[in-house]
């Protein structure tokens, strides 16, 4: 059988890196010259992924890196995925990737929020907390009661 690399007409014997495709199953990926196909059922973060993220690889002898997204695998892992379970739960890591996501949109400027900022800044800038009367517990309120009757 051909591999994913032979296909799309790359080079194996270079010692190249890089992201080759994807199927309903699990993504192709040439690492240091060797072509390895990543099942989905093996590795689930992946199936969350753009293909602009799943390119976005690098590798060294050790292992492969997709800073984007936070995955970092080692190349025995590749070869033997059973021999590596999963050490992070694809809920965990999607959490993490949302919260990672909130905290970069944040930054972002935009005209939209430019606006409204000159708008907060000529009303005196954000509003104040309104303080409020510390609430009283159930027993306190069943002591004043009893005490003005």
């Amino acid at each position: 059988m051909n591999s994913f690399a032979e296909m799309l007409g790359i080079s194996t014997s270079e010692n190249k890196t890089c992201f080759l495709g994807t199927t309903d199953e699990g993504m192709a990926i040439l690492v240091n010259g060797k072509d390895y196909f990543l099942r989905y059922a093996d590795f689930p973060w992946f199936e969350y992924c753009g293909a602009t993220e799943l390119r976005d690889l690098t590798a060294d002898r050790w292992g492969v890196y997709w800073n984007t997204i936070g995955i970092d695998l080692p190349i025995e892992a590749l070869e033997h995925p059973e021999k590596f379970p999963e050490k992070i739960s694809v809920e965990s890591w999607l959490k993490a990737r949302s919260r990672s996501a909130a905290r970069i949109m944040g930054q972002v400027k935009s005209a939209r929020k430019a606006a409204a900022s000159r708008r907060n800044g000529l009303k005196g800038g954000r509003p104040h907390k309104k303080e409020t009367a510390p609430r009283r517990s159930t027993a306190a309120k069943r002591l004043s009661k009893h005490e003005s009757a």
